[in-house]
């Protein structure tokens, strides 16, 4: 294979695994909240907006990998009616519709990210914790960069011939 291809699969994988270890954190300051707050009624000021932050970056990251092992749900009526030929026509097609979806997320993403970061923006949840946000903007533009690169190596693989499932267009 294109060694730049690999070079994305194996970028997609090393994202995707951070999102899924990221759950381990999230498991445990959330189960240290409700025991903080169920039995000892004191639960952190953190407690609540840490998880969504770690969630959503988990989330973010794990597109790439998704789209990499083919884990999205498809619609895979159109795909079997096809012939090999057109099945790779509609493969290229689906991709180049998440280039264009991802090329309008990085693009919108950084400029929100940019002006979050100019402004050093924190949470509207108002708490008292409170945190700065910007940082967590970035994970737009990033995630969907990933993605982005993913579905070129996609096109890449329909059009060698390498593309083995093609009911996961």
């Amino acid at each position: 294979m294109n060694p730049i291809i690999t070079i994305i699969e194996k970028m997609s994988s090393i994202a995707g695994r951070i999102a899924g270890y990221l759950m381990i954190p999230l498991t445990l300051i959330v189960v240290y909240t409700i025991i903080m707050r169920r039995f000892l009624h004191d639960a952190p000021d953190w407690g609540f907006e840490v998880p969504i932050f770690i969630y959503g970056i988990s989330i973010l990251l794990a597109g790439a990998e998704v789209l990499r092992v083919k884990g999205h749900i498809a619609v895979d009526i159109i795909p079997r009616l096809l012939s090999p030929g057109w099945n790779k026509v509609f493969g290229i097609f689906a991709m180049l519709l998440v280039i264009f979806v991802t090329t309008f997320l990085i693009y919108r993403g950084s400029i929100m990210a940019i002006e979050s970061t100019m402004i050093m923006e924190h949470s509207s949840h108002q708490s008292s914790f409170n945190p700065q946000i910007w940082w967590f903007k970035w994970f737009i533009p990033l995630s969907g960069f990933l993605i982005w690169l993913q579905a070129w190596a996609e096109i890449y693989k329909i059009a060698k011939g390498g593309y083995t499932d093609d009911s996961a267009i």
